[in-house]
């Protein structure tokens, strides 16, 4: 099901394009890099870099004029506007540099559009590689301090529930979840993430947290740990979680009207699913409510409506992952398969 939305909505599927209109000839090795004039040279790293965003492909035209760096254009991308818009102070941060102090850089990843910060630091890397006639691009391998954090808790949360039974530890691991995973380093699975992974496949090391994310979510249940990402890693699910445990009070809902709001969920996740499918309205995973960890550059409507949910959740156990989220019901289309 999500091959087939991958290829409706980026016509491509693991690398492979499938788009019947004619397509750009590829960038050659000889041609990669472009003498505009004596003095500037513009290095096209869609020839030497395959590193993926958060939803596909970040190719750059770097600007060099007399052996500086002048200015990194973005190109066309399949990020989110609002999320790459923040990625501006990164594109500058090698303006005026030299061309090898360029290549000795290690700038940091932009909090709140991680993936697409490595993809540009990876590009520039490969870019200025190619231009300094080196035989390889510097790969190192590493990833920031805050996306090896990710990967530590979300290991926690795959690995110490199989062995610990502890309300204490559960909301450590609670609050990690919303700290580390949410606000900090934007960690979580949801639609646009899935369906850059299989259009374009994984980018490593940037990938390993969803990895392990995407094992707890399909493999997990096969083993009877049924939705564990939900319960145990999701960090907008711990943070309903979190302020449920804060509030005695709950609201008696009566099975019928259980019925209704769990019939309402398969069928809104069943027409999202078709607006995917027919490329109509494609665009609505950008609307998922795990957007609002990223704050400082998520729409007000989407902050506004995960508020409304996390208070709700006060009364009503985990309202948004019970009767709303389109994520969380491909999971659990996917445990009754």
């Amino acid at each position: 099901m999500m091959c087939a939305a991958a290829l409706c909505v980026n016509r491509t599927l693991f690398g492979k394009n499938f788009n019947n209109s004619p397509q750009p000839l590829a960038v050659s090795p000889d041609n990669g890099i472009t003498a505009l004039n004596d003095e500037t040279t513009v290095i096209h790293t869609r020839n030497f870099s395959k590193a993926q965003g958060y939803a596909g492909f970040v190719p750059l035209d770097i600007y060099i004029t007399n052996g500086n760096i002048d200015s990194i254009v973005a190109l066309e991308n399949s990020e989110t506007p609002s999320f790459f818009a923040r990625t501006a102070p990164l594109l500058n941060a090698w303006n005026g540099k030299s061309v090898r102090e360029a290549a000795e850089m290690e700038p940091d990843a932009i909090s709140g559009a991680t993936y697409s910060s490595l993809a540009i630091i990876e590009n520039v890397e490969s870019g200025i590689a190619a231009y300094m006639n080196a035989d390889s691009a510097k790969h190192t391998n590493s990833m920031p301090l805050k996306m090896w954090c990710a990967l530590a808790v979300v290991l926690a949360a795959c690995i110490v529930p199989l062995f610990v039974k502890n309300r204490i530890y559960l909301k450590v691991q609670l609050v990690a979840n919303v700290i580390v995973l949410g606000f900090w380093a934007g960690q979580f699975l949801d639609y646009t993430l899935m369906l850059k992974y299989l259009s374009n496949g994984f980018s490593l090391p940037a990938a390993l947290t969803a990895i392990v994310m995407l094992i707890a979510a399909f493999i997990y249940p096969l083993f009877g740990r049924r939705q564990h990402y939900c319960t145990h890693i999701c960090p907008f699910g711990a943070a309903q979680m979190l302020v449920a445990s804060f509030c005695t009070y709950k609201i008696k809902i009566s099975p019928k009207i259980l019925k209704g709001l769990d019939n309402f969920r398969k069928i809104l996740w069943a027409v999202l699913m078709l607006l995917l499918w027919t490329d109509t309205a494609s665009r609505w995973p950008d609307l998922e409510l795990f957007q609002a960890f990223m704050f400082q550059s998520a729409p007000a409507g989407i902050i506004i409506a995960a508020g409304v949910f996390i208070a709700l959740s006060a009364i009503v156990s985990r309202p948004y992952c019970r009767f709303v989220c389109p994520t969380g019901s491909l999971f659990k289309c996917a445990e009754n398969i």
